[in-house]
């Protein structure tokens, strides 16, 4: 339990679960399909979010403090 809560103190965390919203968005009204081309659509889409969890387990501290 410690962990998940660790993990949403993370702005990385937070931003994909955004992320994640926006594709659940997408997938019901096709809203941000109208900006992207058709080859992209679905890519761009669904690999924000896998991209940023998974920035957030190779990172172990904030990139300011780098």
């Amino acid at each position: 339990m410690n962990a998940i809560l660790q993990r949403l103190k993370s702005k990385t965390y937070w931003t994909a679960i955004i992320g994640a919203l926006l594709v659940i968005i997408e997938q019901n009204s096709g809203v941000f399909s109208l900006y992207l081309p058709t080859e992209v659509r679905t890519a761009a889409v669904m690999l924000w979010p896998v991209l940023m969890i998974a920035l957030r387990e190779v990172t172990t501290s904030a990139l300011g403090d780098k």
